[in-house]
């Protein structure tokens, strides 16, 4: 009986862990799309009109599909080990970032 009873409470705790750090990895990623379509948004809606898009929709499609879920994710975990966490500087290293990878694009 105790060897059953510590194989479930090994398994708990195995579930446990895994599950919260597949919460932290999901909640990571749903913060850098989060940032990622904001920063996408922002941009289009201040360059469309004077740039090659018919449409504020047709930039945000064109730079989503260029500014992937990988880049994004990639620039979040940089910026949040570099802010130490810190919501704002990680938000104002995002900006900095995304702004360096637009100057990048070919036009």
């Amino acid at each position: 009986m105790n060897r059953i009873f510590t194989c479930l409470a090994f398994s708990l705790v195995v579930a446990v862990t895994a599950s919260t750090s597949e919460a932290q990895e999901w909640q990571g990623d749903d913060y850098a799309l989060s940032m990622a379509g904001a920063l996408i948004n922002d941009h289009c809606g201040r360059v469309w009109q004077g740039g090659e898009y018919i449409s504020i929709h047709a930039c945000n499609y064109k730079l989503a599909s260029l500014f992937t879920v990988a880049i994004s994710s990639q620039h979040f975990d940089e910026c949040r080990v570099l802010a130490a966490g810190d919501i704002v500087m990680i938000a104002d290293c995002m900006v900095e970032r995304f702004n360096t990878w637009l100057v990048q694009q070919p036009q």
